[in-house]
């Protein structure tokens, strides 16, 4: 079931909003203009050869515009400027893998969608020469600029380091592969979703650290603090 994460009332009932009618209020009406990272594989994504974005949260976002009657647009946009972009309206709603914490929810509201977690992808050599978070201390690993949730994870294993862990940031996870391939950083940071997906399709080049989660959460829309009705429709649409 889909949980709504907030500190901002529920909007309250219209006598016209049925389900499955455009009279949810929207930056472009009848439109849903959804920004993303569009790198968040295999949520959102660009299949090589491809100008479609895809993945299981543009199918669910797809049904979900439906059900509202609403047509999805996209915008991409960096993982980092996500909440600044929904606050400057440049979209109704932000997508890609957003995780809650007290910080992002005094400033948007979410509904999270599905449980997940962040992990660590190596290169397929080092392959059991790592096993959790404490056998990195020492070494520089890669994450999306703006992960605040994973960089409270990584301050916390760092308490207990000899040497602490530090983080290099990227701005897309195809760029933090790279620097992975190329040694400039000894694991990325992705969640588990797209860590089971990048071995699969990578299996000479990654490896996943193992059976482990640096930290829990859930995934989440996110959405202003102003636009209540919205959050709470595309909390029922999930229902």
């Amino acid at each position: 079931l889909p949980i709504c994460s907030s500190n901002t009332p529920a909007a309250e009932p219209s006598d016209d909003a049925d389900a499955g009618t455009a009279t949810v209020q929207t930056i472009t009406p009848g439109v849903l203009k959804i920004g993303s990272q569009q790198s968040y594989i295999p949520g959102e994504f660009f299949e090589e050869g491809s100008d479609q974005v895809q993945g299981f949260s543009v199918d669910f976002l797809d049904e979900i515009a439906k059900r509202l009657g609403l047509k999805p647009e996209w915008t991409q946009v960096d993982y980092s400027a996500i909440i600044t972009g929904l606050q400057s309206g440049q979209f109704d709603m932000g997508s890609g893998g957003m995780s809650p914490n007290p910080d992002r929810l005094a400033q948007v509201d979410m509904v999270g969608y599905f449980q997940s977690g962040a992990t660590f992808i190596l290169r397929q050599e080092d392959k059991g020469k790592y096993t959790d978070a404490q056998s990195l201390c020492g070494e520089t690993i890669g994450m999306l600029e703006g992960s605040s949730t994973l960089e409270a994870a990584i301050a916390k294993e760092n308490e207990t380091c000899a040497s602490p862990i530090v983080i290099e940031h990227y701005t897309s996870t195809p760029l933090g592969l790279q620097g992975l391939l190329s040694k400039r950083i000894t694991a990325y940071t992705p969640d588990v979703a797209q860590t089971q997906y990048i071995v699969k399709q990578n299996p000479d080049d990654f490896v996943p650290i193992g059976d482990y989660t640096l930290v829990d959460y859930l995934i989440n829309y996110t959405f202003t603090k102003e636009n209540t009705q919205l959050r709470d429709a595309v909390y029922d649409a999930l229902q």
